[in-house]
């Protein structure tokens, strides 16, 4: 009976196990679905797994994926090389398409740093790196650096100015470094001292900017302010030919210009208003008669009677379009990239017209396993024309005072009479004939400026055994540059109311034919050997050896001659040979170094890296040639440490802090023949005058490099599966021996030169940050980015006797330095209460600040944190979204830190009684009776302007300086007509600036004279792959 019992109680027992089984199997689903990166191409060979276990699948060539026995409660585990990690619940579901978002991260693991490339996790210097993708090579800007600005933290880009063919923008590296030439030193693929600005943007693919010592120190004595490395596209990694085709068309306009009064009768009236503070009314330059009559004639007579506004005669809408085709491709064992590019740029200025063409070729090949050559050539060609002035609108050299100013340039003058032929002069009664017209000028004057340049360069690598590898490469640069000037005679300027020539002419009769060349070239060898081993598993060694010889040659050639035998004719065989001038002049330069780097890291989180360049220059003297320029660096990556793997895995996936510390060089403020006795010409007295050669100046055989000594720490972060990365820097550099004049006897000067002398120094410290954050919502992918810096410089020696100013020992360079302003005295009891300072109502008070009752330099007040030429702070923020084909980018960036004065010629309130060219703010804004709450003092005010408080502004500002919007259409649509991708977008640059300086941009350097603006572009354009 037991038995029976415990048989059928086991076989319930089965039956209800095998239920029970069947039940859970049953539950189970096969789950299948498509996966796509962020432009819906199907990704193949993606990896799924259920987490905890290893039962799991890949993708076909489609995208797609099935897996079978999937619990409903399980969790997919998905990963693909260069995309990121995701981790999905299942909840149930059959099926689930997943969207695969890029990891930009993990694409820039690798990161070209000095003589080859280094895994960023690895990198123990400050090294930021610029992937330059199609949202950058779109934007409608001309050069490479403007595309710099915002993207790097401690890189200053400073764009001064729109005008085609030189908006190329200033790039400083962590602050001014030296007084002397403080730019970058700039290297694109390998080869040093190319013109970033003749680059064609859409032909890089990477831009690595060095910073700290350990990183920079490998390029020596020309790494003081810094490095950026350029490197072009390749077509490693390609299976197949891709043709690629990028065009886009852009409409330029000024973002903020002044505005000229083209109303002549109220200008005058204006003459009248500063005549009246101290002239008698029957004084007066200008007659109530000559004004009443210009506005009642002026509307019938234009020609004789003319109120001409300036800037609608030779200003126009620009254009920017830009085209570039490319082909990439490879295989086993080669690998090559080739474009043509074409950029044309018009001015909105006339006659200010830029173009540029661009090649190059990028080849590589493996011989054999052991050998590969490659070759890589670059050309570009260029044509300038600008208007007269190199600057642009106006002569900024105000030591100029030919009269060729917009402030001269009234509105009572005719610009041309197509009729007679005839430009128009000063025609007021009362007038001063040597008034301006722009036009006349920019019309007839066209320089023209023609640049050709070859880069080539070829390079073997034979890999001699495992790990050991040798390398030679000889690069060649050659640069030939020919400047034409033939200006047009305009003949006298013209009174169209008397109808007579005046004492004035824009452009003489005589006016001079002119050819100058300068041909360039450069040459580079580089013989280097590297060594890379294993060490009992854990241990990596990377060795490095370089010997660089660099040569440079420079030769110009100039003549002119006056008096052509036609105003047509531009050549110098057309004028006659009674004024002629010709010159000539060579120079040469050698360089050559040894270059060493030993990079060490054990179980991949103990890091340790130590550099060396020595370099000789040619321009020393025989003792002071050479230089050694050392640095070391050391890293931890302490989030590999297993101690703190319990305290951190939960919220922290890669930490690493470093330091460094080293020596860089500068040459750049030493002159070729700086130490090479020179000979002059001068005439000695005997029984009669005669020539003879005399030395012109004395050398200081002791001159040398200046070194600049730089600390670096850093702290590398990363958090939530490196969605949040962080990088902070801390750095101090302290630039000695700065090479600067020195002084001499008494009995000495006027017959040498003083030799120069290394006896500056200068200290630099600041801090940097650059935050990343990348995330998907639905199908929106989005990712922000912020980097900021902070630089403040310190004077610690100078050559000269410093009297009060704008620099001091101990103070930044060129830090704020101004006397007190206190307000605009609205009374004469105003005045009686201040120090007296020959003031009337509507001027500016002084502060006397020590109250000795007299207003001298002694009252001015120094502010030791705020600099007049740079900000101390920059930044920069970059917004993208993608979402079903559609993408949004916005750039945006900023600075803070400076304050400078806005005092021009064209806010002058004590403008002279005559030609002076009125804005529409000298009727609106001076004080008056009227008017007391004023922003400008009265007309004719005795007002001090310089250093005047008054006349301060801060000139931080906020500035969205790129917005782009995309449209990639589906490939389905594209395959039957064999292309592989279309982008459409549009895109706008310097779309809103946000600031309370009043001139014409806050990014601009001061100038008195500087009336070109920052342009605003609107532009569309199309990417399209083959």
């Amino acid at each position: 009976m037991k038995k029976k019992i415990f048989s059928l109680s086991g076989g319930i027992l089965f039956m209800l196990l095998w239920t029970n089984s069947l039940c859970g199997f049953s539950q189970n689903v096969t789950l299948s679905g498509k996966i796509t990166d962020n432009q819906g191409e199907p990704l193949a060979g993606v990896t799924l797994q259920l987490q905890g276990t290893t039962h799991g699948t890949v993708t076909d060539f489609d995208g797609n994926y099935s897996l079978p026995n999937v619990p409903p409660d399980a969790t997919l585990d998905v990963t693909y090389v260069g995309m990121h990690r995701q981790i999905i619940p299942v909840n149930g579901r059959k099926i689930i398409d997943i969207i695969l978002l890029e990891d930009t991260q993990s694409l820039e693991e690798v990161v070209v740093v000095g003589y080859g490339t280094q895994r960023k996790v690895n990198l123990t210097g400050s090294v930021s790196a610029v992937t330059i993708d199609e949202k950058i090579s779109s934007r409608s800007i001309s050069n490479v650096s403007s595309g710099l600005q915002g993207l790097i933290p401690g890189l200053q880009v400073s764009q001064s100015t729109s005008m085609a063919g030189k908006d190329g923008a200033s790039l400083m590296i962590r602050g001014l470094g030296t007084v002397n030439n403080a730019t970058p030193l700039v290297v694109v693929d390998g080869m040093p001292d190319v013109d970033i600005n003749r680059i064609n943007l859409a032909d890089v693919e990477s831009i690595s900017v060095l910073k700290d010592a350990a990183s920079a120190s490998i390029y020596g004595s020309r790494a003081a302010n810094g490095v950026i490395l350029i490197t072009t596209r390749t077509g490693k990694g390609e299976s197949k030919t891709q043709i690629n085709f990028n065009a886009s068309m852009s409409l330029e306009r000024p973002t903020r210009s002044y505005e000229f009064m083209a109303d002549y009768p109220r200008a005058l009236t204006l003459q009248q208003y500063r005549a009246a503070s101290g002239t008698l009314r029957q004084n007066y330059n200008f007659k109530d008669g000559t004004i009443d009559q210009w506005m009642a004639l002026g509307m019938i007579d234009p020609l004789r009677y003319p109120n001409t506004d300036w800037f609608d005669t030779f200003m126009r809408d620009g254009s920017l379009q830009n085209y570039t085709i490319s082909a990439t491709g490879g295989g086993d064992k080669s690998n090559f990239y080739i474009s043509i590019g074409t950029l044309n740029n018009k001015g909105i200025q006339i006659n200010n017209d830029y173009n540029r063409y661009n090649t190059r070729f990028n080849y590589d090949y493996e011989i054999s396993k052991n050998f590969t050559v490659g070759a890589r050539f670059d050309g570009n060609w260029s044509d300038f024309t600008y208007s007269g002035y190199a600057d642009g609108i106006t002569n900024n050299d105000t030591s100029d005072s030919g009269g060729g100013d917009m402030q001269y340039a009234i509105a009572g003058i005719l610009p041309y009479d197509p009729v007679s032929g005839r430009y128009g002069g000063a025609m007021a009664y009362g007038e001063d004939v040597q008034a301006y017209n722009p036009y006349a000028f920019f019309n007839s004057r066209k320089p023209n400026q023609t640049e050709q340049e070859v880069n080539g360069s070829m390079y073997i690598d034979w890999n001699l055994f495992k790990g050991f590898t040798a390398h030679v490469d000889y690069s060649l640069s050659y640069n030939n540059y020919f400047q034409k000037r033939a200006d047009m005679p305009t003949g006298a300027a013209y009174n169209f109311q008397t109808n007579s020539d005046l004492g004035r002419s824009y452009v003489a009769d005589n006016v001079s034919v002119s050819d100058n060349n300068t041909t360039s070239y450069k040459t580079q060898l580089n013989g280097r050997l590297n060594y890379r081993t294993r060490i009992a598993e854990n241990h990596n060694l990377n060795a490095l050896f370089v010997y660089s010889e660099e040569y440079w040659h420079t030769r110009s050639t100039g003549a002119s001659r006056n008096d052509r035998l036609h105003p047509t004719i531009t050549e110098l065989n057309g004028a006659l040979t009674n004024v002629i001038s010709n010159s000539g002049s060579s120079a040469s330069e050698g360089l050559r170094s040894y270059i060493g780097r030993l990079n060490y890291d054990a179980y991949d989180k103990y890091l340790f890296e130590f550099n060396f360049r020595v370099d000789g220059s040619s321009k020393f003297a025989k003792g002071s040639q050479y230089g050694f320029f050392p640095s070391v660096a050391l890293g931890w990556r302490f989030t590999e440490e297993e101690f703190l793997t319990p305290f951190l895995s939960s919220w922290l996936d890669n930490g690493k802090i470093r330091a460094s510390y080293g020596t860089t060089g500068n040459n750049s403020g030493v002159g070729r023949f700086e130490q090479l006795e020179t000979l002059s010409v001068l005439n000695y007295m005997s029984d009669d005058v005669v020539k003879g050669f005399v030395n012109t100046k004395m050398i200081n055989k002791d001159l040398s490099w200046e070194e600049s000594k730089v600390l670096n720490m850093g702290l590398d972060l990363g958090f939530f599966n490196n969605q949040l990365t962080a990088e902070v820097d801390y750095y101090d550099r302290l630039t000695s021996g700065m090479n600067r004049p020195s002084e001499m006897s008494l009995l000495l000067t006027g017959a040498y030169s003083a030799p120069r002398k290394n006896i500056g120094n200068m200290r630099n410290r600041g801090v940097e940050l650059n935050l990343t954050w990348r995330d998907k919502i639905g199908k929106v992918n989005y990712s922000a980015n912020f980097n900021g810096a902070y630089n403040r410089t310190v004077l610690e020696e100078w050559n000269e006797f410093l009297s009060r100013g704008w620099v001091f020992i101990n103070m930044p360079y060129h830090y704020l330095y101004t006397y007190e302003d206190a307000g605009m005295a609205q009374t004469w009891q105003d005045i009686y209460n201040h120090t007296p300072q020959s003031l009337s109502p509507g001027d500016v008070i002084r502060e006397d600040l020590n109250g000795d009752g007299r207003i001298d330099g002694k009252d001015r007040k120094a502010y030791p944190n705020i600099q007049r030429d740079r900000p101390t702070t920059t930044f920069g923020a970059t917004l993208t979204a993608e979402w079903n084909g559609f993408d949004i980018s916005a750039l945006l960036n900023g600075s803070a830190g400076r304050k400078d004065y806005w005092v021009t010629d064209f806010n002058n309130t004590s403008f002279a009684d005559r030609r002076y060219a009125s804005t529409w703010d000298h009727w609106n804004k001076p004080w008056s009776l009227e008017n007391r709450e004023a922003d400008w003092p009265r007309l004719g005010t005795s007002t001090d302007r310089s250093d005047n408080s008054y006349y301060l502004y801060d000139l931080s500002y906020l500035r969205v300086k790129n917005v782009q919007l995309g449209y990639r259409i589906p490939s389905k649509f594209l395959n039957r007509l064999h292309i592989s991708n279309i982008r459409l977008y549009v895109s706008a640059e310097n779309l809103l600036t946000l600031t309370n300086y009043p001139g014409l941009d806050p990014e601009k350097p001061r100038s008195a004279r500087d009336l070109y603006p920052i342009n605003r572009s609107y532009s569309v354009g199309i990417n399209l792959g083959l």
